[in-house]
C-alpha cells in the first residue's frame, strides 16, 4: 500500500514538472494553427531586433526590441527611406538621426504586451536573437500571420519544441 503512494505521488510530481508553465519565454505563435513555433528565455533587458525589405522602396527595415517588466519596449529603428507605412519621427516625438545612410529613430520607448508581423512573401522577415538570424518564413507561412508575446510555458512544450527545430 505505501509503494503505491509512492508511485502516485511521483507520477503527480512529474506531471507538474513536466506539465505546468513555470519558465518564461519569449514565444512566436502561428496565428493560424496556434503552435508556439518559437520561444527563447526572455528576462529584463534582453534585446532582440526584426527585420524585412520594404514592399514599396525594396530596402531593409530593422526595428528594436527590448524585455521590460514582462513587456516588448521598441527603442528604436533604422531604414534607408521613408516610404509608405514607415514611421513618421513626429508621431513619436523623436528627431529622425541620418547616419551611414540610414534614418535612425531612438529613444521610441513603444511599450506593447505583445506584437504580430504578417510574413510577407517577399519581405523576408527575419528575427535576430542571440547572435543568430531566422527566417520567420521558416516558422510560419508567408501570407500568415506570426504572433509574439512573453508567457510562461511548461517543460513539456520546450522539450516538444526543441525535438521539432
Amino acid at each position: 500500500m505505501k509503494n503505491r503512494y509512492i508511485v502516485a505521488t511521483i507520477v503527480v510530481l512529474v506531471i507538474i514538472v513536466l506539465f505546468l508553465p513555470f519558465f518564461n519565454m519569449l514565444t512566436i505563435t502561428d496565428t493560424e494553427t496556434g503552435k508556439i513555433v518559437f520561444s527563447d528565455r526572455a528576462f529584463d533587458n534582453k534585446e532582440f531586433y526584426t527585420s524585412f525589405t520594404h514592399s514599396v522602396n525594396r530596402m531593409p527595415v530593422y526595428e528594436y526590441y527590448r524585455i521590460i517588466d514582462n513587456h516588448f519596449v521598441v527603442y528604436k529603428t533604422s531604414f534607408y527611406s521613408y516610404g509608405a507605412g514607415m514611421p513618421d519621427y513626429e508621431d513619436y516625438k523623436q528627431k529622425p538621426v541620418l547616419k551611414d545612410g540610414m534614418v535612425h529613430i531612438d529613444n521610441l520607448n513603444i511599450k506593447m504586451d505583445s506584437f504580430s508581423i504578417f510574413i510577407g512573401r517577399v519581405a523576408n522577415h527575419s528575427l535576430h536573437i542571440d547572435n543568430k538570424t531566422y527566417k520567420l518564413s521558416d516558422f510560419v507561412e508567408p501570407g500568415k500571420t506570426a504572433y509574439f508575446k512573453i508567457q510562461k510555458v511548461s517543460l513539456y512544450a520546450l522539450l516538444r519544441r526543441l525535438n521539432h527545430e
